[in-house]
């Protein structure tokens, strides 16, 4: 039975070392693979992951810190999880002690607990951009005003602007559009006018939070 400590870099987690000197303690031979990449990269998109996912065999035990360990999107949790478990792998967090165990009834509890927090995760960022939207289209003129410019540039503020309601980080759009970071925050700032509920204020505050937990 092969055992691993699998983990994300962060530079904003300053706890990184601390919760890998924990989880080391916890299993104290297990192998360390380690990914550096940004949260929102899917595990399987992941160099350190992909290569340890392809050698665990059934049996094998895969610890982590926390759950958002493989990201900060609920239904990417899950997705992930449910791929170990279907390779016959336990998986087991720290932070808070879970543990999943294949063809086990507590495990698809877990499971579909995830499944709800994805769900919930969903409807809360499109009711934020819903409540943008609808902002916008009172004020139409502001819109218009605040976006002016050549079309291409208005066509392309409008996509970096759907991103951000759909609670897509910053470089996540920037690199999606194809665009600077400046950029988004020029597109964010105006399009916080509109942001009545503080949807974009609450997200800032909840990724936030989360990475301090990572």
């Amino acid at each position: 039975m092969a055992k691993y400590i699998y983990s994300r870099y962060s530079p904003k987690n300053t706890d990184h070392q601390q919760q890998l000197d924990a989880l080391l303690s916890a299993e104290p031979e297990a192998e360390q693979v380690q990914d550096r990449v940004r949260g929102d990269i899917a595990p399987m998109d992941r160099h350190g992951f992909r290569h340890m996912f392809d050698n665990l065999e059934p049996g094998d035990r895969v610890w982590v810190w926390w759950l958002t360990t493989f990201g900060h999107d609920f239904n990417q949790v899950q997705a992930t999880v449910s791929a170990l478990l279907d390779k016959g792998v336990i998986l087991k967090t720290l932070s808070e002690p879970l543990t999943f165990i294949p063809d086990s009834e507590s495990s698809r509890v877990l499971l579909s607990l995830l499944s709800g927090y994805g769900t919930v995760q969903t409807r809360r960022r499109l009711l934020a951009a819903e409540h943008s939207r609808k902002a916008m289209k009172q004020d139409p003129k502001l819109w218009q005003q605040k976006f002016r410019g050549r079309p291409a540039d208005r066509e392309k503020h409008q996509q970096i602007a759907a991103l951000l309601l759909e609670g897509h980080k910053l470089q996540h759009v920037a690199d999606s559009c194809e665009v600077s970071i400046s950029t988004v925050k020029r597109v964010k700032s105006k399009l916080s006018q509109f942001d009545d509920e503080g949807a974009l204020r609450t997200r800032h505050k909840n990724t936030r939070h989360k990475d301090k937990k990572l």
